[in-house]
């Protein structure tokens, strides 16, 4: 899937459950170390090939500096899992998220974009992803990246009607991978 260069989404909403994989495969995804073949990600379905293409978006991302985005919903779900060490891994996310966002505040139009959520339409939607996509729409981020199945069945909706991309790592690096060149 070609793109055009100028619409690579820049600014990513990441979903809870791609902050919990990039957490639990960072030692793949960050340092290139062997994933055993029995890890329980191998009987994930696309389980694999979404971290496969994490390793690929973040070896890019270690020069194009994409802007990766959390909320406090993000922290609030991380909260509820009790877990101290993946709310330190979201802290250092939220830190990196506050860092691109300074100064960049919420608009009427976003405002106006986030409030569609609550339209029949979206009624597809459980009560936290609708909570993250606000989020991710208000904060102005061009897709929200999850690696979850059900959420992109619905993209093309979503995009049309809120102008924000669901997708996947898969989807993602795809769109990437022409011009990955140049930022290695």
């Amino acid at each position: 899937m070609m793109v055009a260069f100028e619409s690579l989404p820049r600014r990513i909403f990441l979903d809870s459950c791609t902050a919990q994989t990039l957490r639990d495969y960072g030692d793949y995804i960050y340092e290139g170390e062997p994933i055993s073949d029995a890890n329980r990600i191998h009987r994930v379905t696309d389980g694999i090939a979404n971290v496969l293409a994490l390793r690929d978006i973040f070896l890019v991302n270690e020069r194009a500096q994409f802007e990766w985005i959390i909320s406090r919903g993000s922290l609030q779900e991380g909260c509820d899992k009790g877990d101290p060490g993946h709310m330190r891994w979201l802290w250092d996310i939220a830190d990196h998220a506050e860092s691109c966002l300074k100064g960049d505040g919420f608009t009427a139009k976003s405002e106006a974009v986030a409030a569609r959520l609550d339209e029949p339409k979206f009624g597809y939607l459980g009560y936290k992803d609708r909570l993250l996509i606000r989020h991710a729409v208000l904060l102005r981020c061009e897709a929200f990246l999850t690696v979850e199945r059900r959420l992109p069945r619905n993209s093309a909706h979503m995009e049309r009607e809120l102008g924000i991309r669901i997708m996947t790592p898969i989807i993602y690096w795809e769109m990437l991978r022409p011009w990955a060149a140049l930022w290695r």
